[in-house]
């Protein structure tokens, strides 16, 4: 295929999406990265396209930009979502997961967070049934309608998280076998492993992994090597590691080594 037939094909791609990661193009196309690259590059100096961290997206895209939600409850105020949620980093991992981790009829625990949250946009899989403990994943889930049955547990409500955590809570997904569940952290060390800065946040999280067949945690290339003063699980007990490609290369070559199935977006 010629450079600009293939150009002309990811401009059309993109008009229909907003925002698609190098991993995908190269997919796609069957191409390099490097390939990938000189599209961009060539679509970008003419005004096409904005070049993002691990993707592209067009000029005026913003994720964030959608999600906004006027308040018929208290006035003149408006429901925002995080800002994780227009972070290019946490949106590329989101993406991934949702079209090549996620599959027909899976059933799966979705922590709450918002790096989580992004898989939501992009879900395409049939016949899935997600559990979470978050009010934006919950909203996110009846905005963009990709999620065939979602339940929410109740609990104490942590604001601003918006994420239910407690005995009550956590009862409620232990009643629960799920076939995944996907979690993210503050962080990943190679002594540590997954880490968390409150110990009531780990509590929630260590459950929900103990009612899922397999655990998969997404985390941005920024939190690889990042300690807290909790542990939510050793590196034994990840499944899929799926962080962006310009994570700390020592790390993650320790992190393969050891076992882990690491996807690098």
């Amino acid at each position: 295929m010629l450079p600009l037939d293939r150009q002309n094909q990811v401009l059309q791609w993109l008009h229909q999406t907003g925002f698609l990661t190098n991993y995908e193009i190269a997919k796609r196309f069957n191409v390099s990265q490097m390939t990938v690259w000189r599209d961009i590059r060539a679509l970008e100096e003419q005004g096409l396209v904005k070049r993002i961290h691990g993707g592209l997206s067009l000029p005026d895209w913003k994720l964030g930009d959608e999600q906004i939600l006027d308040s018929t409850v208290h006035g003149d105020n408006i429901f925002r979502f995080p800002a994780g949620l227009s972070d290019p980093r946490r949106l590329a991992l989101g993406k991934y997961v949702a079209m090549e981790i996620i599959k027909q009829g899976d059933n799966l625990i979705l922590e709450g967070g918002s790096t989580v949250a992004c898989i939501i946009p992009y879900l395409e899989a049939p016949e899935v049934t997600a559990i979470t403990n978050g009010l934006f994943t919950l909203t996110l889930a009846q905005m963009y309608n990709t999620v065939q049955t979602i339940l929410c547990c109740g609990g104490v409500l942590n604001q601003p998280n918006a994420i239910f955590i407690g005995p009550q809570a956590e009862n409620f997904f232990l009643s629960y076998r799920v076939d995944m569940a996907i979690v993210s952290a503050y962080g990943l060390t190679l002594n540590q492993g997954l880490v968390d800065p409150t110990p009531i946040y780990d509590s929630m999280k260590r459950v929900m992994c103990r009612c899922a067949n397999k655990r998969v945690v997404m985390l941005d290339s920024t939190k690889i090597g990042k300690t807290a003063l909790s542990r939510v699980m050793g590196l034994s007990e990840i499944d899929i590691l799926v962080t962006n490609h310009d994570a700390d290369p020592k790390i993650i070559s320790a992190l393969i080594e050891r076992g882990i199935d690491v996807r690098l977006i």
